[in-house]
């Protein structure tokens, strides 16, 4: 995967970053969850991100009621990741070259995020 395209999916995972944190916060209102309970490490999973753009669940619960301004940042990333591949079946995961580009995505985006703020 080249540069250019992680850098191009950095405006789409900027914001299903935001959103599935906030998903994360919804999630544990309406159910009435301790946010504790939702595991912060595993909210920009694949999976996590997949379920709640096909399924719309997220940590297992339903969110289809939950605001489309949530949902559609994070469906929007998948799409752009996932660029018109199918979801292969459940027991095989996901192809290894989209996990490796989703994890340049967040690493390229922590380094940016170290970057600003030491420039700050």
């Amino acid at each position: 995967m080249t540069d250019s395209v992680i850098f191009n999916l950095m405006p789409d995972f900027i914001r299903a970053r935001i959103a599935a944190y906030t998903l994360r916060d919804w999630v544990a209102e309406h159910y009435a969850v301790p946010a504790l309970q939702l595991d912060r490490a595993m909210t920009l999973t694949l999976v996590q991100l997949e379920h709640a753009a096909s399924r719309k669940t997220f940590y297992g619960y339903d969110v289809s009621k939950a605001p489309v301004s949530l949902l559609e940042p994070i469906s929007r990333y998948m799409e752009a990741l996932l660029g018109g591949l199918e979801r292969q079946d459940e027991r095989e995961g996901f192809p290894k070259e989209l996990a490796r580009t989703h994890q340049k995505v967040i690493h390229e985006f922590e380094k940016l995020n170290r970057l600003g703020n030491k420039a700050r």
